[in-house]
């Protein structure tokens, strides 16, 4: 996938020897282990542990892109950009999927109209911005792959998933910030896809006792992220950042940020009640409508994946069957 970044992004690559932080400009990768910016190891995530040192700097090392050292971007391989400690994941968190799900998930008996559901599930999620509070769950860093990387299927799952998501990147330790000073811990911004195995999740014999987060969810290669983290000060205003899925080549999801029923400050203030949250820490910020569900078309070996948020980039995952 040709890629290109407008102004510059944080991102992990490799050469075919050893993988290491790199900041891309325009097309061209700079690699940041020779300025002295953090005690090497030189990660992202360790580069995001001195945020409010290291960010000051970038615009100048930026400016080098000129010279020899730079490597051209299509030369190498884009791994996830961070390794975080603690992936949160807020769940039905755009009005269009959740009204998706109430619609699709109607009983049999129900006489209302999809349009009377759809109404009554706006009026249900107005109720619960005000009085609710965002469903989180977590994940697993395991789950983590590049935005090139294949997507393997498990030999005993038959309905997997897609959903793109706006992801947060924190950069400053945050442990009960109100709302109000919620944006000052973001680093950036990423783009993940939470794949899930959906005949997985709610097993009849574990329902009662809720989802199954590691079976379906968990699995390697089920969380793409990247291609890299674009610092926060970068984006203009990410509620209007754009997220779009096509599966192989066909548009499936396509919605903006500010349709999220809890935003980005409220998630990182209810997250951070609950758990400290750490530099290179990601906060999936939950998936708009258009999940294999709604188009009754579940994820095969040989499909091709495209994840991309504008400002962000994008990812391009191919399907491959698990080996067993």
């Amino acid at each position: 996938m040709k890629r290109w970044v407008e102004g510059h992004a944080l991102g992990t690559f490799s050469n075919g020897q050893d993988r290491y932080a790199g900041l891309i400009v325009g097309d061209q990768v700079i690699r940041l282990d020779r300025f002295g910016l953090v005690d090497p190891p030189v990660t992202v995530r360790a580069l995001l542990e001195h945020w409010d040192a290291v960010r000051p700097r970038l615009p100048e090392i930026a400016a080098t892109a000129g010279e020899a050292s730079a490597q051209p971007l299509a030369q190498v391989r884009v791994h996830a950009p961070v390794e975080p400690r603690q992936i949160i994941q807020a769940g039905a968190n755009y009005r269009s999927h959740v009204a998706e799900i109430i619609v699709s998930g109607r009983a049999a008996d129900d006489p209302r109209s999809d349009d009377e559901l759809r109404r009554a599930a706006e009026e249900m999620m107005d109720e619960r911005a005000r009085t609710g509070s965002p469903f989180f769950f977590t994940g697993m860093a395991s789950a983590l792959c590049g935005p090139d990387d294949d997507v393997i299927l498990p030999d005993e799952a038959h309905q997997v998933d897609w959903e793109v998501e706006l992801t947060v990147v924190i950069g400053r330790t945050a442990r009960r910030v109100p709302p109000e000073k919620a944006m000052d811990h973001v680093a950036g911004y990423t783009v993940c896809n939470d794949i899930s195995a959906r005949d997985l999740q709610f097993p009849a014999e574990h329902r009662a006792l809720g989802g199954d987060w590691l079976r379906s969810k968990n699995r390697p290669t089920f969380l793409p992220c990247g291609p890299f983290v674009v610092p926060a000060d970068l984006i203009a205003d990410h509620r209007q950042l754009q997220l779009t899925l096509d599966l192989n080549g066909e548009r499936k999801q396509q919605d903006t940020a500010a349709n999220l029923l809890f935003d980005v400050p409220t998630l990182i203030a209810e997250a951070s009640a609950a758990t400290t949250l750490h530099p290179g820490d990601l906060v999936l910020t939950g998936s708009p409508a258009g999940n294999a569900g709604r188009w009754k078309r579940w994820l095969r070996p040989g499909d091709v994946l495209e994840a991309a948020i504008t400002g962000l980039g994008g990812q391009r995952n191919t399907c491959v069957a698990e080996k067993v």
